[in-house]
């Protein structure tokens, strides 16, 4: 089986990746983004109000924007998940699930997170069956039911907004006090159809064949146990680097790639950009990964001339 090669391979369809592919196109670099969901999770977010191209559009409408123009400039998207890196002598040889080879002399590692697990009983085993970590993705089955949002920071808010507009109450459960933009705090606290319950913990979540409810660590005005229909859990996201393993990259202690100012690693060759790294003040906006893409493409342009 023969290989393909490019300049540069983009792990990652993400705003990352999309983006350091048009600035590459631009710099004359031949690149291919190989990502397993195209769009990354940045098309869960069924309201983008924050994009300043846009005043108002949904994550997957904005990404698919941003597609658009990666083919516009005629770079390739495969969608595939990639599964190891392995350094050659003289270039990086990436392989995926599909059974794909790829060479490139550089690679921007562009994977972003995904979505922590709570670990609580009850929640894998009813995922599907009324557990959920997307909103946007599940919410509609939900119409005119009684929901439950895990989580107080933005992520939980948002899915609490959008859920409070199919689903006929909504819970929103915070371990502690909410955070995150307070224009989302104050359209929630507007809302008549969803309650917010702070310093309330979910232990279980309860069903057999299907989620009918949860119980939490201490009672509730009296009660230990609510009645619900599904449960999106929103409690945070982990950096997607398993297939990174063996590199040698270096990381923090939550597992995020420690990069330079121009989004190198410590390894000569390899990128990263986006919400898997230690730049941008850990402020995972889609902006902020068009960003990094884009400073990292710059980056390695000018690697690949000398």
């Amino acid at each position: 089986m023969s290989a393909q090669t490019y300049d540069l391979i983009i792990i990652g369809a993400g705003p990352a990746g999309y983006t350091a592919s048009v600035y590459s196109s631009r710099y004359r670099i031949s690149n291919v983004v190989i990502g397993s969901i195209p769009g990354g999770l940045a098309t869960e977010a069924h309201n983008v109000c924050n994009f300043p191209t846009e005043k108002s559009i949904s994550g997957i409408g904005l990404m698919q924007k941003m597609k658009e123009v990666v083919e516009n400039n005629a770079a390739e998207i495969v969608i595939d998940e990639v599964i190891s890196i392995e350094k050659e002598t003289e270039c990086f040889v990436v392989k995926t699930g599909l059974g794909k080879e790829y060479t490139s002399k550089a690679v921007l590692i562009a994977t972003g997170t995904y979505h922590k697990k709570l670990g609580i009983k009850g929640e894998l085993s009813l995922v599907g069956k009324g557990v959920s970590y997307c909103a946007t993705c599940d919410g509609p089955f939900y119409k005119d039911k009684i929901v439950g949002v895990i989580g107080g920071a933005n992520a939980a808010n948002m899915a609490s907004l959008y859920l409070s507009g199919v689903a006929k109450k909504v819970y929103q459960f915070v371990r502690s006090t909410q955070k995150g933009d307070q224009v989302l705090i104050d359209s929630i606290n507007k809302k008549e159809n969803i309650e917010v319950l702070l310093k309330t913990e979910v232990e279980v979540v309860l069903g057999e064949d299907k989620v009918t409810g949860v119980r939490l660590a201490s009672p509730h005005d009296g009660q230990s146990e609510i009645l619900l229909d599904g449960i999106f859990i929103e409690v945070g996201t982990t950096p997607a680097t398993a297939f990174t393993q063996g590199l040698g990259l270096s990381v923090d202690l939550d597992g995020y790639i420690v990069v330079k100012p121009d989004q190198a690693t410590n390894v000569d060759g390899i990128w990263a950009a986006g919400d898997i790294t230690t730049n941008s003040n850990k402020y995972h906006q889609i902006i902020t990964a068009c960003s990094e893409g884009a400073i990292a493409a710059s980056s390695i342009a000018q690697w690949i001339r000398k």
